[in-house]
C-alpha cells in the first residue's frame, strides 16, 4: 500500500500524473458540445471518451419490459419512464467498457456535470490519490446531493495543495445523482451481474449500498454539480402501474420496512467496513 504521508511518493506522483479516463455520457443531438467538453475536462486532468447516450423513446417493448416488469412493481409504485430507462442503461453500457477495458478504473460523467471553480485546482490531485488507493474503493461520488444528517466523515485526503481540506465519507441514505462519480473494474463487475440494475433508476442503484455488494463513498466537499441546462436523460412523466393490485403494494410495503431496518440496524457496521479499507491516519 502507497504510504501518502511520504512526500518522495508525492512528488514522483506529481511529476508523472496521468489523464484520467472520464466517459461522458453524450446524446447524439448534443454532439455539437464535444469540443466545449472536451476542453471542460481536460483542463482539470481528466481525458474525454465520449459514450452515446441511449434514448429511451427508442427502445423497443422487449428491451422496456426488462426494466418494467413484475420485479420492479413489487418494490416501486411507478414505472420507469423512457429517459430513466435510457440513462440506466447508458450507465451500464460504461460499465461494461470499465469492466473489459484495460484500467482498473474510470470515471463516469453526464453531460451535465460541471466542476466547481473552487474545485478545479484539486480535481487532478484527489483523482490521482483515489486512483492510486489499494485496493481501490468500489465507488465514490463526486457530486453531492445527499441529505447533510447523513454523513460521516471517514478519511482526510492527505497533501493537497493549499492544505485543502477534502475528506471521504460514508452516507445513511441518498437516491438521487449519478452525474459524477469513480467505478472500479470490481465494482463494474459487480453491478453487472446485479439484477437489481433493471429494477431501479441507474442513481438509486449505486447509492443504495443494501442492494449490491459494493462499497459506496462520497467525497466531501464535492467537486462536481449539475450545470443546470435541461437534461435529455433525466426523468419526467412518472406514470402508476396500469394494473396495481393488494399484493404488490403489501410487497412494496414489506421491502421499505426491510430496508429501514437494514439502514438503522447496518448502517454504524458499514461505516467501520469502508473506514477499514481507507490509508491510517
Amino acid at each position: 500500500m502507497i504510504d501518502w504521508r511520504s512526500k518522495t511518493v508525492l512528488v514522483g506522483l506529481m511529476k508523472t500524473q496521468k489523464k484520467h479516463q472520464a466517459f461522458i455520457i453524450l446524446a447524439e443531438s448534443d454532439q455539437h458540445r464535444r469540443p466545449q467538453l472536451t476542453t471542460r475536462f481536460r483542463s482539470i486532468g481528466l481525458l474525454p471518451h465520449f459514450v452515446d447516450a441511449v434514448m429511451g423513446k427508442d427502445l423497443s417493448p422487449s428491451q422496456k419490459h426488462q426494466f418494467n416488469n413484475l420485479e420492479r412493481q413489487n418494490w416501486l409504485p411507478t414505472m420507469m419512464q423512457d429517459n430513466a430507462l435510457g440513462c440506466a442503461i447508458s450507465h451500464h453500457n460504461i460499465w461494461q467498457m470499465i469492466a473489459e477495458g484495460d484500467d482498473d478504473y474510470g470515471f463516469v460523467f453526464e453531460d451535465d456535470a460541471m466542476p466547481f471553480d473552487a474545485a478545479k485546482p484539486y480535481i487532478s490531485a484527489i483523482c490521482d490519490q483515489l486512483s492510486q488507493l489499494d485496493p481501490l474503493l468500489d465507488i465514490v461520488f463526486l457530486s453531492n446531493r445527499r441529505p447533510a444528517s447523513s454523513y460521516r466523515p471517514l478519511h482526510k485526503l492527505p497533501d493537497l495543495p493549499d492544505d485543502q481540506d477534502f475528506h471521504l465519507a460514508s452516507v445513511r441514505y441518498s437516491s438521487i445523482g449519478a452525474e459524477s462519480y469513480m467505478l472500479s473494474k470490481q465494482a463494474a463487475i459487480k453491478l453487472l451481474e446485479n439484477p437489481h440494475r433493471y429494477i431501479f433508476e441507474v442513481d438509486c442503484m449505486l447509492h443504495h449500498w443494501w442492494l449490491h455488494n459494493c462499497d459506496v463513498y462520497h467525497l466531501q466537499p464535492p467537486l462536481f454539480a449539475e450545470e443546470g441546462r435541461p437534461s435529455t436523460i433525466g426523468y419526467h412523466d412518472i406514470k402508476p402501474w396500469p394494473k396495481d393490485g393488494f399484493s404488490h403494494k403489501l410487497k412494496r410495503k414489506w421491502h421499505r420496512v426491510a430496508i429501514s431496518f437494514i439502514k438503522r440496524t447496518q448502517f454504524s457496521r458499514l461505516h467501520q467496513k469502508l473506514q477499514a479499507k481507507l490509508p491510517k491516519a
